[in-house]
């Protein structure tokens, strides 16, 4: 007998006298492991002791516990394709205590039936206007897998389940079976760092109809300014995937946004129609530079933008990528009008003034998804998407009494592998005018992380994204150029520090531990980022700026919000403001982002 087995031998002799008065008759260590097995069913310190001392799988190898293999999940097959939907029912569960794949779980204490009583659930017209089916239609596998996503996409709801259950003595009729598991949709999120802080409520899913009204209040401490934001969405209106979203912004300086979007994108593969309209009115001060100081300058423009798609499939119907792949064809028209125009001394290239501009668009795209768990949330079924697409932009604007044509070529591609999953994009873009490009832009970018690597109950993965972005014969105004953005990973940098090409690197090391604190999850990080930004002169020639970061993204098994992160950084120098500095950043997770391979409104390639 070893040394951990009499310990424990003795401990649970002590706790109980007769734990070992029934013993078996077989070999005496098996028996004592046995015996001290079933006393930590007993209670739940006897559970937190025996399992940081023991295994069961000893005792599983000798067939002394019964080795429970996991349930197979249900996955939708082609088997009832081309029946008939005789019933869609469809169950909306709380987010406490419930599970889609499990009926018979049920909410077990007090604090999971409090939060399931103060919860409203989505409406099951809710869900049955995200389906892509209806009923006395013929079953499609693929509509069926469709659905299942976009509604596991909506941020309101955690998990969905779609089963076709086949009718007993009927080979030509189905009824399809939807579970929804609830999340939290009530988020209070706030930020607090030395020169402001924030505090936003977020309500995504009003009496369980799915819209979201969203409010956020910061405060700037050394000018005690105040601002006000306020949101209002409806992500699907009548089932037809159009959203409407109205948008209020009442910043520093006085400044304000308002904005009216109502948009429906090609949300799947088998959308046809896409199209849009955006209305937006702006009053924007800007920090012009005159001389050897700034100016602050307010001016205010009203920007309108309609924009139309379609998609055409381009392989044969007997082809299995024919729902997969599309040719697209679409086109934009927008507008923007100031009120009044600067002075020239301080926007001597009218950088600044009143534009049209229509922009077409031809393009063949193909979109897939794979399921995965452990990346951007914890041990919750995520939708990651891979394919390729291409796309020519033909462009026309009128801006400043001239005229000027554009075109953009932009290509993309994603896959997982063995080694894990790979994406990257190229783009390309220029105006041209007498025969003279201007504003060229082109980027590169790449986004990349490992296979799950389990290290005991550790998890990890490893994320790497670099992009560059580089731009020639650029105007000369201050606003068009290269700024470090919160996406490049690089928060709080001064947007005096600029150039016309840029180059970004991050490393993210992430961690997913096992246990939770009432539903969240912390998995810390390690993040390493680099940037540098240049003019003319090789881009490798110009300082590289770098951020050190430990922290954790914050999950939480019940809560409607993606990954948000806390981090403590360090800053060996920032441009106007010092070396070696320390900062607390609480924000949201975005610069990790990946790209959805779905070719949609045409723009010119973005300059950021």
């Amino acid at each position: 007998m070893n040394i951990k087995v009499l310990i424990c031998f003795l401990f649970f002799s002590f706790g109980c006298k007769s734990v070992f008065a029934q013993t078996r008759e077989t070999d005496s260590t098996t028996t004592i492991y046995y015996d001290i097995h079933e006393l930590s069913k007993k209670s739940k310190f006897n559970k937190f002791i025996y399992k940081l001392l023991f295994r069961s799988s000893a005792l599983k190898v000798e067939n002394l516990i019964p080795e429970v293999k996991p349930v197979a999940e249900q996955h939708i097959t082609n088997k009832t394709n081309g029946r008939v939907i005789r019933n869609i029912t469809i169950e909306t569960l709380d987010p406490f205590g419930y599970s889609v794949k499990n009926e018979t779980k049920q909410p077990k204490n007090s604090i999971e039936k409090f939060g399931n009583h103060t919860h409203i659930k989505t409406k099951n017209a809710t869900i049955k206007n995200l389906l892509l089916f209806k009923k006395n239609t013929l079953c499609d596998s693929i509509l069926l897998k469709e659905s299942e996503r976009l509604i596991r996409s909506q941020r309101y709801v955690r998990e969905v389940v779609i089963i076709p259950l086949e009718i007993p003595n009927s080979k030509d009729s189905v009824d399809i079976k939807i579970r929804v598991l609830d999340s939290w949709t009530l988020i209070p999120t706030g930020s607090l760092s030395s020169t402001e802080s924030s505090a936003k409520l977020t309500e995504r899913n009003i009496l369980g109809f799915g819209h979201l009204i969203s409010g956020n209040i910061k405060n700037r401490f050394d000018t005690k300014e105040r601002a006000a934001y306020a949101q209002y969405s409806i992500n699907n209106i009548k089932n037809s995937y159009v959203r409407l979203d109205l948008n209020y912004a009442n910043d520093y300086n006085n400044d304000s946004r308002r904005s009216i979007n109502i948009n429906r994108p090609f949300y799947s593969v088998i959308t046809k129609n896409a199209g849009g309209f955006y209305y937006e009115n702006r009053l924007q001060t800007e920090q012009f530079p005159l001389l050897d100081s700034f100016s602050l300058q307010q001016f205010s423009f009203d920007f309108q933008e309609y924009w139309y798609g379609r998609a055409f499939k381009i392989n044969s119907k007997t082809n299995p990528e024919r729902y997969y792949t599309n040719l697209i064809l679409a086109l934009t028209y927008n507008q923007k009008n100031f009120q009044r125009l600067l002075d020239e001394v301080i926007d001597p290239s009218r950088y600044f003034s009143n534009e049209k501009n229509w922009i077409g668009m031809i393009g063949v795209s193909k979109q897939k998804f794979y399921q995965d768990k452990y990346v951007f949330n914890y041990n919750i079924t995520e939708d990651i998407p891979y394919g390729k697409n291409i796309a020519l932009i033909i462009g026309h604007q009128e801006k400043n009494s001239n005229t000027r044509m554009y075109t953009g070529f932009s290509v993309s591609y994603g896959k997982k592998y063995s080694f894990g999953y790979a994406s990257g994009f190229a783009e390309w873009g220029s105006f041209y005018d007498a025969g003279f490009t201007e504003q060229t832009t082109f980027k590169l970018g790449l986004n990349y992380f490992s296979p799950l690597i389990n290290i005991g109950d550790w998890r990890f993965r490893q994320f790497i994204k670099p992009t560059y972005t580089w731009g020639n014969n650029r105007d000369e105004s201050f606003k068009d150029r290269l700024t470090f953005l919160e996406e490049d990973g690089l928060q709080g940098f001064d947007k005096r520090l600029n150039g016309t090409q840029k180059w970004t690197l991050s490393f993210q090391t992430q961690s997913y531990i096992p246990g939770n604190w009432y539903g969240f999850r912390f998995s810390p990080y390690i993040n390493t980022t680099f940037g540098s930004l240049a003019n003319e002169k090789a881009l490798f020639s110009g300082k590289v700026y770098s951020k050190f970061s430990i922290g954790a993204l914050i999950n939480n098994d019940f809560l409607v919000f993606n990954s948000f992160q806390i981090s403590f950084s360090y800053y060996p120098t920032i441009p106007f403001e010092g070396d070696n500095i320390n900062k607390i950043n609480s924000f949201e997770n975005t610069n990790l982002s990946l790209y959805d391979f779905q070719l949609s409104k045409p723009g010119y390639i973005r300059y950021e």
